[in-house]
């Protein structure tokens, strides 16, 4: 029994190697992804990866004072922060409010009159975007330490007591505690720096209280205002809305490609060979897969974001034309990839190694699993040459900031994405010229 399984073992080897390249594109699939997800989360760890990429935050100097300017260079030189200024003039605040509103950027400070003698500074933020916006909020802390010094965090403190829900009294009893407990540790750091006894802390990591958060945005010194875009009709999640359009990308992809692998098996039994010689041109089999594959996908579309209304209650009534629009660019980006792949590939292994590598890859890399603000500043870069990046920006573009197909920001990604499939079509008919009629 063992001698015959084994026999049979080798045979199946044999017949696996056989095929080099479906069976390298085997082992790069696996590579491929543990490269991908290496770099990326290196970068969320801080180690091998390089730093996450800064969020870009629009800035108005109202103050203009030697305060304020040490604030903004503080910005400038914040890791976590990319302040973005007007590129004539400044900014005013009611275009500040309207960039945060279009989703040019999701947030803005402003730097109010009076910040130089102590005036709050104001952040105008998306209010789906928490994750993000605690990073900014930590961010412009920093720039706040680095701007007034050591005044900043008994600022906070004091700011933190004082909206924190104690009695007046207690408030005011506890900041007492706090001055001679201020006076000496200025003391003992200017004693130890003297004798040259300050070293580098460590850092360390503190326990999580249960309103950590909440305690912070009190004692934060800025004005917190959130600013939602007028067509977004009801308050869903960011993440859920890019986790429904992510996943509904990527499975586009899968079903289509397995849907124009019909071409490669109508090949193997000889169907292909007789529809050749029909009375047709041999453009319209090629024709004929794509619109089966289209419409297969406005279904399957469909289908997920019916659910997706129903379950998650995204909002897909008062916007369907939008999204039917992005919807079709969408499904013939995709049908013509999946129809390039068939064309392709000379075998079933070889059409499935191909286009699993190149679908998981794009989804990583595209932000179909995470959003790409989580990514390094590099994989943000090849993000924007993969389809997935571009179509999520059309569906986000509708689904979280209320635009319209016509605005200009979907136009350009409609315009990618369908530039994508044209190319890609192209691609298909030169490749199923070349495989199936040369000879």
């Amino acid at each position: 029994m063992l001698r015959a399984a084994w026999q049979l073992a080798r045979k199946d080897l044999r017949i696996f190697f056989r095929d080099r390249t479906g069976m390298l594109l085997g082992f790069a699939l696996p590579i491929a992804l543990v490269g991908i997800f290496g770099f990326i989360m290196g970068a969320l760890g801080g180690k091998g990866g390089g730093d996450l990429s800064p969020i870009e935050v629009a800035v108005l100097d109202e103050d203009v004072s030697p305060a304020s300017a040490t604030f903004l260079q503080a910005l400038r030189d914040s890791p976590s922060i990319a302040p973005v200024f007007a590129k004539e003039g400044a900014f005013t605040r009611d275009q500040l409010q309207e960039r945060v509103s279009d989703g040019k950027e999701a947030f803005a400070v402003i730097v109010p009159q009076g910040f130089a003698d102590g005036a709050d500074l104001v952040l105008l933020r998306d209010p789906g975007r928490s994750l993000e916006a605690r990073l900014v909020e930590f961010g412009l802390v920093a720039a706040l330490f680095k701007a007034r010094g050591g005044d900043a965090a008994w600022d906070m403190a004091r700011r933190g007591l004082a909206q924190s829900g104690l009695p007046p009294e207690d408030a005011a009893r506890a900041e007492s505690l706090m001055a001679p407990l201020r006076m000496g540790l200025d003391s003992m750091f200017s004693q130890a720096e003297s004798t040259g006894r300050l070293t580098e802390g460590t850092g360390g990591k503190d326990d999580d209280e249960p309103d950590a958060f909440g305690f912070m945005e009190r004692a934060l010194p800025m004005q917190l205002q959130d600013v939602a875009p007028a067509g977004r009709d009801q308050q869903i999640n960011y993440y859920v809305s890019h986790a429904v359009s992510g996943m509904t990308v990527m499975m586009l992809l899968f079903t289509l490609t397995g849907a124009a692998r019909s071409l490669l098996t109508e090949r193997d039994r000889g169907t292909l060979r007789r529809l050749l010689a029909a009375p047709m041109r041999p453009g319209s089999i090629l024709l004929g897969k794509f619109l089966m594959a289209w419409l297969l996908g406005l279904v399957l579309v469909s289908v997920l974001y019916v659910f997706a209304w129903l379950v998650f209650h995204v909002d897909i009534v008062s916007r369907w034309d939008t999204l039917l629009v992005i919807s079709a660019a969408t499904a013939a980006a995709c049908t013509s990839f999946a129809i390039a792949i068939a064309a392709w590939a000379r075998t079933d292994k070889q059409a499935d190694g191909v286009s699993t590598l190149i679908i998981l890859s794009m989804s990583a890399l595209g932000g179909s699993w995470f959003p790409t603000i989580a990514m390094p500043p590099a994989a943000q870069t090849v993000a924007k040459f993969t389809l997935t990046y571009w179509s999520l920006r059309g569906y986000q573009g509708t689904l979280w900031y209320g635009k319209t197909w016509t605005d200009p920001d979907v136009l350009l990604s409609l315009g990618v994405v369908m530039a994508v499939a044209v190319a890609l079509g192209v691609l298909a008919m030169v490749l199923f010229r070349r495989r199936y009629l040369a000879g």
